[in-house]
């Protein structure tokens, strides 16, 4: 019969799950450190390389479009191999491209060749604008799955009742890096210059990479330090307790799934109206206020610094209202619907803002609205996908991405001499407020495996 063992009983469950939390977050803060500091230097890469402010509203998109591009396969890829090795790939490939930022000169090679189209001649040329589009483009392609496989490993490592919360901490940390990304790299531009600045911030995701799969695992029964109780604890709740997590996840399945495309949808409407603030808020400010590139990287810090508590926020909000309610879809979408909504509403009365401080008030409020719904959509991804958390967080955010990449080359676009950034505003506000009723279609409780 065996003898008994008290087991988890009279264990005190370890905190193991807290370590894989914190490379987490730091994981999320160096993401966003790295993508949101080119705006800051956006004046200086322009005067040094003489491109147009539309051309880099190009180079702003090709990030996003490598991004977009393989974040459904670097999902996949942790869901098949494992967050570990995924991770630790994704890093030192950005960091790579990090550094690369900081590599190109000013430069122009003609071909000799040329192509005539509509009566006009252009001659083949490449240059300093087509080496940082390859650039973004590949670093953006490199981070992708990033976010995806993160989604994964909360779901992996914390138990239901705390997804939400430990998405927030994720999403708090990664506005936490857009916050102090534009002192950052002022700083270290003004102690170096804007292309060294980009070589440091490489050489320290090398160094994350080499911590994260020295000490990481990708499950806790893999990891020693990880005790019975701990391993039990996580498991009340986690993946698979949704009978149709059990299934296996067809490509058919995943496309065809209502609740998936909801998701997707409404990441690409509030991804187009966020772009605007990694890309063209110092533009912003300069223009409408004077405030120059360089004087504006406090300004442009708060509302990330705003964001952060809103994402931490809107996780444990999202947590407490499925266990009032009893409804774990209303518990998720009545987040997503009040924040996009105030969002929105913010956004567009940034348009009629008569002074930097009260812009910035506005801006502040829209990002903290916005942000109390973001760790309630990754939430609702490994809700609704179980053990492919990653593969649906990649699908949703593919779909996000869209949006993101068509933001920062129409926003210069919008600026039309008549409406200056009140066009601007108003689209992007109106894309915040359809990104709030693609919740009323979203049930968090239902599996993407399940029948729609």
């Amino acid at each position: 019969m065996g003898q008994f063992s008290p087991g988890s009983t009279v264990q005190r469950p370890t905190n193991v799950r807290f370590g894989v939390l914190a490379f987490a977050c730091s994981l999320s803060l160096l993401t966003y450190l790295d993508r949101v500091c080119i705006s800051q230097v956006g004046d200086l890469i322009r005067e040094d390389l003489d491109l147009k402010p539309l051309q880099m509203g190009f180079i702003f998109s090709a990030f996003i479009a490598g991004y977009a591009l393989l974040e459904i396969p670097g999902g996949w890829m942790g869901d098949r191999w494992g967050s570990r090795r995924v991770i630790t790939r994704i890093v030192i490939w950005w960091s790579l491209f990090t550094a690369l930022t900081g590599s190109v000169q000013k430069f122009r090679w003609e071909s000799g060749y040329e192509i005539n189209l509509f009566e006009s001649t252009f001659p083949i040329a490449f240059g300093s604008l087509g080496a940082m589009l390859l650039i973004r483009f590949l670093f953006g392609a490199g981070e992708a799955g990033a976010y995806p496989n993160l989604n994964r490993i909360t779901s992996t490592w914390f138990p239901f009742r705390d997804r939400a919360f430990a998405q927030g901490a994720v999403w708090m940390c990664a506005r936490l890096g857009g916050a102090i990304a534009p002192v950052v790299i002022r700083g270290l531009t003004d102690l170096f210059s804007w292309r060294v600045a980009f070589w440091i911030l490489g050489s320290v995701g090398a160094v994350w990479a080499f911590c994260f799969f020295s000490w990481y695992r990708d499950k806790p029964e893999d990891k020693p330090s990880c005790n019975l109780a701990e391993r039990e604890l996580i498991r009340a709740g986690s993946i698979g307790t949704h009978p149709a997590h059990n299934h296996q996840l067809s490509w058919r399945q995943l496309v065809t799934s209502g609740n998936a495309w909801a998701l997707g949808i409404t990441a690409f409407f509030f991804s187009f109206g966020w772009y605007y603030y990694p890309t063209w808020q110092p533009e912003y400010l300069e223009d409408s206020f004077g405030i120059s590139y360089k004087d504006s990287q406090f300004l442009t810090g708060l509302p990330f610094l705003c964001g952060a508590v809103g994402s931490l926020g809107g996780g444990k909000i999202s947590d407490a209202l499925i266990r009032l309610t009893g409804s774990q879809r209303w518990g998720r979408s009545l987040v997503g619907l009040v924040g996009f909504t105030v969002a929105g509403c913010c956004v567009f009365a940034t348009g009629f803002a008569t002074s930097a401080w009260q812009a910035i008030a506005l801006l502040c409020v829209a990002f903290l609205s916005n942000d109390l719904a973001i760790p309630v959509v990754w939430a609702t991804c490994a809700d609704i996908g179980g053990r492919f958390a990653g593969t649906v967080s990649g699908f949703m955010n593919c779909v996000g991405l869209l949006g993101g990449i068509l933001s920062p080359t129409l926003i210069p676009l919008l600026r039309t001499k008549q409406f200056a950034w009140q066009t601007v505003f108003a689209v992007l506000a109106a894309s915040w407020f359809a990104a709030a009723l693609c919740w009323l279609y979203i049930d968090a409780s239902k599996s993407v495996v399940e029948k729609d």
